[in-house]
């Protein structure tokens, strides 16, 4: 394992690398975590078998996803000592959100936009590279020394928005910063998307952050709130991720915080893939991960054009190797050089397309809730493999939904609505009804995902 000191060196040499110095540099790392992942994963052991022990081209290995590998998490790992039954109770605990399992690794568990969730290990140096590529990489192409000295002499007050109750990635990592050094937890504020908007808000103001870090929609309400006189906070930076921003609401933020907007891609498999640059396209730390965008056929989908999916190369962590792993997201990869500078890889993401629902309360008032709020509500219900929130009527809601074989129907909705009415009730929203469709969850056409909120009423 590369120690922290060869990682950030290694980082810091690879970020003006050619095209070819890059291919190489990814081709030797391949070719470790292969040879690692044949001889400590029983899942990869299999099937590599016949393949060279050298791998010339990564079209050389198979495709793998998530529903393959899931069911043998135990012989996909390579540290003998986990338990998925453990890793099972671990998830489910959120006094452990932000701990390490076996006093090592970070876990975190995905979104399930494409159905059954996974749990994801990190090791200790996946963990010190993410550090690295965060220092190194994303923060100068984000900030100038300037608004550096503003950043350090507001505290480094960082505030971030995101789901909580859940190994989810955002509140894991911010919480695994604490732990390390309960210092920070004064520099750092985590509020949750499930709390009413008007606490945020109050929190935002009381706390005043130099940083603000959310998801997309939550940025854009928050701004809102600003423009509105309610929020008065003055963000040197504003990062957001998981969704898509129409370019007007990104200036409207920009303009509404008087801040730099920025934008990471990152997921459980790879935490830091791509860091946005100001030219609006996300640059692909291309030394550490392989994006692949395909076809619907996993035939390589042309630069310029949107994929149907991106295979994954994580070339770093070695506890849960996870080499060409269909991750479902949708890229297009800049066919040309970006006129930032940035030689590495420039990509654009389909983020998901997920509505602020705008429900109205019993006094006529229009209170909107965010889409990852009613996504963390749902989800903490026992039995919820798949839904979708479709809001019908002013105040009124249906859910498709779709249950583990396990699980009963029945018993699964009315544990799921239950907990989705308190939500809304706490919301100032007591008068919204919900209702169960007869129909299940479908994918939408064009990404294949499975999309969660969204409103048929304007």
């Amino acid at each position: 394992m590369p120690s922290s000191l060869s990682l950030y060196r290694s980082t810091w040499q690879a970020r003006k690398a050619t095209p070819a110095e890059l291919k190489a540099l990814q081709m030797d790392r391949l070719n470790e975590i292969v040879q690692f992942a044949r001889q400590h994963s029983k899942v990869y052991a299999e099937r590599y078998q016949g393949l060279p022990e050298t791998i010339s081209d990564l079209a050389q290995l198979p495709v793998v996803s998530k529903a393959e590998l899931m069911p043998r998490f135990e012989d996909w790992v390579t540290d003998p000592k986990i338990r998925r039954v453990e890793l099972d109770d671990f998830v489910h605990d959120p006094e452990k959100i932000g701990r390490s399992y076996l006093g090592k690794y970070t876990v975190c568990t995905t979104s399930g936009t494409t159905g059954q969730p996974a749990i994801l290990l990190q090791d200790k140096a996946t963990m010190s590279l993410m550090g690295a590529l965060n220092i190194l990489r994303a923060m100068p192409a984000w900030i100038n020394g300037w608004q550096l000295v503003k950043i350090i002499e507001a505290g480094i007050k960082t505030a971030a928005v995101w789901a909580t109750g859940g190994h989810f990635l955002g509140i894991t990592m911010m919480k695994r910063q604490i732990m390390q050094k309960p210092s920070r937890a004064r520099a750092m504020r985590i509020f949750s998307v499930l709390s009413p908007l008007s606490e945020i808000v109050a929190g935002l103001n009381a706390f005043q952050p130099a940083m603000l870090n959310g998801y997309a929609t939550a940025i854009l309400l928050l701004a809102q709130e600003q423009a509105a006189g309610r929020l008065d906070i003055h963000p040197v930076l504003v990062m957001t991720s998981s969704e898509s921003l129409a370019e007007e609401d990104r200036e409207f933020i920009r303009r509404t915080f008087d801040c730099t907007l920025a934008d990471n891609y990152g997921c459980s498999e790879f935490v830091a893939i791509a860091a946005g640059c100001k030219h609006g396209w996300l640059h692909v730390n291309a030394d550490w991960v392989i994006l692949e965008p395909v076809d619907e056929n996993l035939n390589p989908a042309p630069p310029g054009q949107p994929s149907h999916s991106v295979l994954l190369t994580n070339l770093v962590n070695r506890v849960q190797p996870i080499l060409r792993y269909n991750l479902g997201d949708r890229i297009t990869m800049r066919p040309d050089a970006c006129p930032c500078g940035n030689p590495l890889p420039a990509i654009r993401v389909d983020g998901r397309t997920d509505e602020v629902l705008r429900l109205q309360a019993e006094s006529g008032k229009v209170i909107p809730v965010l889409p990852l709020a009613i996504w963390a509500v749902i989800k903490s219900a026992h039995g919820v493999q798949r839904f979708q929130v479709i809001q019908v009527a002013p105040s009124a809601v249906k859910i498709r939904l779709e249950t583990y074989p396990d699980a009963g129907r029945l018993d699964t909705w009315n544990a799921l609505r239950d907990e989705l009415l308190k939500f809304l009730a706490a919301q100032g929203l007591p008068n919204v009804e919900a209702r169960l469709a007869d129909e299940l969850p479908v994918r939408d056409e064009r990404s294949g995902k499975f999309r969660h909120v969204w409103a048929e009423v304007r």
